[in-house]
């Protein structure tokens, strides 16, 4: 009997310690906010233009706009949910991605932040984004060329863009547009006039999105 009591001791503590896991892992990260000459909270919605990579449909409805960083866990979490999100509402939905690399914690945020425009440049942004989060655990600098090969980019011309930083500016301005938005954790999505903190399930993701085309249909 003593046995038993145990193992399901055993048991619940696994339990206990798997939910934990995954509790943590969707909670944002939050920012340590350096000195700034921005004005937090100066703005109330980001802007869209044509630098800031896109997927999904060509005239949204419903536009999501994300600021993320690729060593934030929570941001792989919710990257699946809107790659479900854009299949699910194809002629609809548009995500929009928008750089927020949290240094103080991440090393590599940046880095992989230029690498993943550098990229774009290619019109590879999307699968250099996905590359990247599947690697996530391992990440290091070597990963940003070995990514760029196994996607069969011109290696040359992203190694060359990498190292001189040309896509930088891009990554700078969608800081500090971020925090004249007083982001403080990532990822942080903004669809509408809501603005959402963390790695949101993506059935909540889908009832906003119906919500939110019913409203616009009336």
């Amino acid at each position: 009997m003593e046995h038993r009591w145990l193992g399901f001791l055993s048991i619940g503590a696994l339990g206990l310690m798997v939910f934990v896991f995954f509790w943590y892992r969707n909670q944002p990260v939050e920012i340590t906010i350096p000195e700034s000459t921005v004005e937090v909270g100066s703005i109330t919605q980001p802007t869209v233009t044509f630098v800031n990579p896109a997927k999904g449909a060509e005239e949204p409805t419903v536009t999501i706009v994300e600021f993320g960083d690729f060593e934030c866990e929570p941001c792989q979490t919710l990257a699946s949910s809107l790659e479900v999100l854009v299949k699910t509402f194809p002629d609809d939905v548009q995500v929009v991605w928008k750089d927020m690399p949290n240094e103080s914690i991440h090393e590599l945020a940046t880095p992989a932040a230029i690498a993943a425009h550098c990229a774009d440049r290619q019109g590879a942004f999307w699968t250099y984004h996905d590359a990247l989060f599947d690697r996530q655990a391992y990440l290091n600098e070597s990963q940003f060329t070995q990514i760029a090969q196994d996607l069969q980019l011109d290696v040359e011309k992203f190694q060359s863009c990498y190292d001189e930083r040309d896509t930088l500016p891009i990554v700078k301005k969608d800081y500090e547009e971020g925090l004249a938005l007083g982001i403080t954790s990532t990822p942080t999505l903004f669809i509408g006039d809501q603005t959402l903190v963390g790695a949101v399930t993506t059935q909540d993701l889908t009832t906003l999105v119906t919500e939110l085309l019913q409203d616009s249909s009336k």
